[in-house]
């Protein structure tokens, strides 16, 4: 998401749930193929980037690591839960604070927890 005066606060990504974005084909109903008048390689590094990957369990194995690691001082991992609440209060879509507590919860599995019990706590404070 971008904070600044470009574009707004509109994300700054493709396949955002907030604001999906409307690609010039798909609004036409052609293919992405029919607009392309590229060269080889500029067909090879297209396809290339459009390449999206899924996150898997592997991309949590150093977030996880580096958890444990924040625990052995005592009150370091308090204090990042409490910086972390204090941010996600801000995101306005319940949806999107769902996610992550989700991702968080597959770091820790009682991180994910503790930082929506927390969370929606504060927002509901907030709201009094």
């Amino acid at each position: 998401m971008r904070f600044d005066d470009n574009y707004g606060g509109d994300p700054n990504y493709v396949g955002s749930s907030i604001k999906p974005t409307k690609f010039y084909q798909d609004e036409k109903g052609i293919s992405a193929s029919a607009l392309a008048l590229h060269t080889e390689h500029e067909k090879w590094v297209g396809e290339v980037s459009a390449y999206t990957s899924e996150i898997t369990d592997d991309d949590f194995v150093q977030p996880a690591a580096l958890w444990e690691v924040i625990g052995r001082e005592s009150g370091h991992q308090e204090r990042v839960i409490e910086n972390l609440v204090g941010s996600i209060k801000g995101v306005k879509y319940p949806g999107l604070r769902k996610a992550v507590y989700g991702l968080f919860g597959r770091v820790n599995k009682d991180l994910g927890s503790i930082l929506q019990q927390r969370t929606e706590a504060a927002i509901k404070t907030a709201q009094k």
